[in-house]
């Protein structure tokens, strides 16, 4: 059964007002560019990885520093518009999870505009039991020393022992990639991967771990060559494969954020990858949350929502109201999603 069921955002980047209702277990986002797929996907990081005013911070600035690539300049832009105040929650009998709020708070000491070193932001963390809250000076979100923590590799551990993990558009780091696949290890999982990689490349029949001194590589064991084959040797597809299957696994019992999944990956391969999601999900108790481009990869998704029996897939379409002129979300089941495919329905993210 899926984790969250609904999720409410308000004031948050590109959504002044977003309620998403019937979360599943798998749920895949769609809509055309600059909906809001990977901002949605953001707000759920921030949400679950922040459980007190210090998490938030830091994830803040972790999301900042990976979007915007500077290290000495920092746009603060998660606020909609000239919104003072973002809040984003859930409502769940399965899954009781904090409220936060952000709320800025310029301080002018002359009537021209405030600078950036007397801006604060009040951080707010709380639930039924405690409260957690800060003023915070913008520019320590650019301080990362300030933290006194190392950005978390693979995944970022929740309350409770969950874990939660975020594969971005771009190809996986190595490292980031080992780490999952120890986990994936640890659980006794190796047959399921290997399994699976087979049916990907049927030329692939395993993958190994080496530790060097200068660090882990990633092997792949290939039937048609005597030895093993480093993993950064061969396509985007095949790393961002495994880094998918090793992170389903590596968050037994927690959540999985994959923007983008068809990057790299031939569309005749989108079958099989949704059925082995659909399926290790359940088995793993992993929630997804997944944004997609491809009108390929959506109606691979959309055809094992028929043929995997079970199936709690849900597909979500944002857009934006003609009349409010603010991006909503319209959640399709199976049969709509395959009239829309079918009739040139407005499921394509363009």
């Amino acid at each position: 059964m899926p984790l969250i069921e609904n999720l409410q955002i308000t004031n948050f980047k590109c959504f002044k007002q977003l309620d998403v209702k019937g979360l599943g277990q798998v749920n895949l986002i769609g809509g055309k560019n600059n909906m809001g797929k990977t901002a949605f996907l953001e707000a759920v990081e921030l949400f679950l990885s922040s459980k007190s005013a210090e998490d938030l911070v830091f994830r803040l600035h972790c999301l900042l520093e990976k979007r915007q690539h500077e290290i000495n300049y920092f746009e603060l832009d998660f606020f909609c518009n000239d919104f003072k105040q973002i809040n984003i929650s859930c409502d769940s009998d399965k899954y009781c999870r904090i409220t936060w709020a952000l709320t800025k708070d310029i301080i002018n000491d002359t009537e021209e505009k405030a600078d950036l070193d007397v801006d604060k932001l009040l951080i707010s963390i709380s639930d039924k039991s405690y409260k957690s809250n800060r003023f915070v000076p913008v520019n320590e979100f650019i301080a990362p020393k300030s933290f006194n923590r190392d950005i978390s590799k693979g995944f970022w551990y929740l309350e409770n022992g969950q874990k939660l993990s975020y594969i971005s558009a771009a190809k996986s780091k190595e490292l980031d990639i080992a780490i999952l696949l120890s986990e994936l290890i640890n659980l006794d999982r190796e047959d399921f991967l290997n399994q699976s990689l087979e049916l990907f490349d049927s030329n692939i029949t395993k993958i190994r771990q080496l530790t060097t001194p200068n660090g882990v590589v990633l092997k792949l064991k290939l039937k048609n060559q005597e030895n093993l084959v480093l993993l950064s040797s061969l396509g985007e597809g095949i790393n961002r494969y495994i880094a998918i299957l090793c992170a389903i696994w590596a968050n037994k019992d927690g959540f999985l954020l994959i923007d983008e999944i068809e990057n790299g990956i031939h569309f005749t391969n989108y079958p099989k990858l949704w059925e082995i999601i659909f399926k290790t999900s359940v088995e793993a108790n992993c929630q997804l949350f997944i944004t997609s481009h491809s009108k390929e990869c959506i109606t691979a998704f959309n055809d094992m929502q028929f043929e995997v029996e079970n199936c709690d897939a849900q597909y979500f379409e944002l857009y934006r109201n003609q009349k409010t002129d603010l991006i909503t979300s319209f959640a399709r089941d199976k049969d709509q999603l395959r009239y829309a495919l079918t009739h040139e329905g407005k499921v394509r993210g363009e």
